[in-house]
């Protein structure tokens, strides 16, 4: 389990204690996989009007996060950098303040923390600020940085 405390875009991380869950396999795992698979709808972006580009530090004007704790899980086979780093992830935050089309800009060391700081993103809920009223969509890149 990776905890974060914060806002994504100041997120340091620092030692880890990752938890692997392993679950025993079950012969009927595949069917319901493939029952709830056949039952999942994609969701769609919902925009009242044109996205708007914002930076970081002007994201609070239109949308910020519903919590600043967040927590989750690795799979057992995404191995963990030994070095910090950074990631740029560029992303369309919807009129129902959802997550679209996250893209890495940037990383450092060049795709060790992508993975990573791509699940943590998927994790970030927003909600519209005070300001925001007509839950303007946009788009911003934010900075992920982690810690040794």
């Amino acid at each position: 389990m990776v905890s974060f405390r914060g806002s994504v875009a100041h997120t340091l991380i620092g030692r880890y204690i990752l938890q692997g869950v392993y679950m025993k396999k079950l012969s009927i795992l595949p069917l319901s996989f493939l029952i709830l698979c056949g039952c999942a709808s994609k969701q769609e972006v919902y925009l009242t009007q044109s996205p708007i580009k914002v930076e970081q530090h002007d994201l609070g004007d239109y949308w910020v996060q519903s919590s600043e704790d967040f927590r989750f899980s690795l799979k057992s086979n995404i191995k963990v950098p030994k070095t910090g780093g950074y990631v740029l992830i560029n992303y369309l935050i919807d009129s129902n303040g959802e997550i679209f089309n996250p893209t890495i800009v940037e990383s450092s060391p060049k795709g060790e923390w992508d993975l990573i700081a791509l699940k943590a993103l998927s994790k970030v809920e927003y909600v519209p600020s005070e300001s925001n009223s007509l839950n303007i969509p946009v788009y911003v890149t934010t900075e992920i940085k982690f810690a040794e």
